[in-house]
């Protein structure tokens, strides 16, 4: 089995292999900048920083909100 197969032919099995070793690792890094870049969207969105919550976005959106009302209630 092993006498029929010759230094070409391996040679042409790991490079095939590795170009789709290639693609995949490829595909990855594609998905892993495209879950980067919906992160940051969400991290944008809900208003946080590396220091702690901004004073832009949903949670600071709700905080304002939640403030008016207990304002509005108290009148």
């Amino acid at each position: 089995m092993f006498e029929s197969v010759t230094q070409r032919d391996l040679r042409t099995q790991m490079e095939q292999h590795l170009l789709m070793v290639e693609e995949v690792l490829g595909g990855l890094d594609q998905f892993a900048q495209g879950l980067e870049r919906r992160i940051t969207r969400i991290e944008e969105g809900l208003g946080l920083e590396p220091e702690g919550l901004s004073t832009a976005g949903w949670v600071a959106d709700l905080q304002r909100v939640k403030s008016e009302l207990a304002r509005l209630r108290k009148a």
